[in-house]
C-alpha cells in the first residue's frame, strides 16, 4: 500500500515536471509546442510562476532546462512504475536517485524557505528512510 503512494507520488512530480518543461518549452517555440499544450492542458497548471522567472534566459539555456525536466519527469516516471509493481530495483532507484538530490533541496531551503519545499524535503527523507528500511528487513531475512 504505501509503495503505491510513494508511485503515485512520483508520477505526481512527473507530471508537474512535464507542465514545467512544455511550459518552457513555449518561450521558445509557441508554435512548435501547440499540440502538446493542448495536451498538457488537460493536465493541472503547474511550474509557471517558475517558468516566468526564467523568461530572461537565453533560449539555450531554456531547451536545456527543458531537457532537463523531461528526464527527470522520465526518471519519476520509472521509479513509479518500479514501485507499483514492488520491484526491488524501483525501490533502490528511488532511494538512490532521491538521495542525490537531497543535499540540493537542503540547499534551496537554505536559499528560501518555504513551506513546500520543507514538506518536500521531509517527505523524501521519509521515503528514503521507508524504502531503506524495506530492503534492510528483506536482507536480514534473506540472509
Amino acid at each position: 500500500m504505501i509503495l503505491r503512494l510513494i508511485a503515485l507520488f512520483r508520477w505526481l512530480k512527473a507530471v508537474a515536471l512535464i507542465g514545467a518543461a512544455l511550459g518552457t518549452l513555449h518561450l521558445l517555440h509557441p508554435g512548435a509546442t501547440r499540440l502538446l499544450q493542448e495536451w498538457a492542458a488537460q493536465l493541472p497548471a503547474v511550474g509557471r510562476h517558475a517558468i516566468a522567472k526564467l523568461t530572461g534566459l537565453p533560449p539555450q539555456k531554456i531547451e536545456e532546462l527543458a531537457i532537463g525536466l523531461f528526464a527527470y519527469a522520465a526518471l519519476f516516471t520509472v521509479e513509479g512504475f518500479g514501485l507499483w509493481f514492488q520491484k526491488r530495483w524501483g525501490e533502490w532507484l528511488t532511494v538512490v536517485a532521491t538521495t542525490s538530490f537531497i543535499p540540493f533541496e537542503i540547499y534551496e531551503l537554505t536559499r528560501r524557505a518555504t513551506a513546500t519545499r520543507a514538506a518536500l524535503l521531509v517527505t523524501n527523507i521519509a521515503i528514503v528512510i521507508y524504502l531503506a528500511w524495506r530492503r534492510a528487513r528483506e536482507w536480514r531475512r534473506d540472509v
